[in-house]
């Protein structure tokens, strides 16, 4: 029989670990800072960067090594990404609309760890970092 110390105990242990996974996931689900990309990148340890933008848009400027899966077609062609579904993904678009929704179709698909890019496409324009252009003929990074 438990002491009523011992079942206080276990009530404030659960409820801590309860909080600690809600954080954790909440943690989880919040946007890549644009700083904490980078950083990555440099430390050749980046995620999967999807960018569902039309190609249009993808060839005009692009972060390096993003792959192009535009949204309307990102439902039929998630296979096309060719990572483990427990594999880190920033998806990222113009103002960050495509992308939440790309978002919410990864997940559909059973991949856990689909993040946003925070401020997406125009953020990282207004710092200024780099982009890749391309020329009107289909990249490697674009898939068919």
């Amino acid at each position: 029989m438990r002491s009523p110390r011992q079942t206080w105990r276990s009530i404030v242990l659960t409820a801590f670990v309860c909080m600690t996974c809600v954080q954790m996931a909440v943690a989880a689900d919040a946007p890549v800072a644009i700083t904490t990309l980078v950083q990555a990148q440099r430390a050749g340890e980046a995620p999967l960067l999807l960018d569902v933008r039309h190609s249009d848009e993808y060839r005009d400027g692009h972060i390096a090594d993003a792959l192009n899966i535009p949204v309307e077609q990102l439902a039929e062609r998630y296979t096309a990404l060719g990572v483990p579904r427990d594999r880190e993904i920033v998806v990222y678009c113009v103002s960050g609309r495509r992308a939440a929704h790309a978002q919410e179709i990864l997940q559909a698909q059973g991949y856990s760890h689909v993040r946003l890019l925070e401020g997406s496409m125009n953020a990282w324009r207004q710092q200024r970092l780099p982009l890749v252009r391309e020329s009107a003929e289909p990249s490697p990074q674009t898939v068919p």
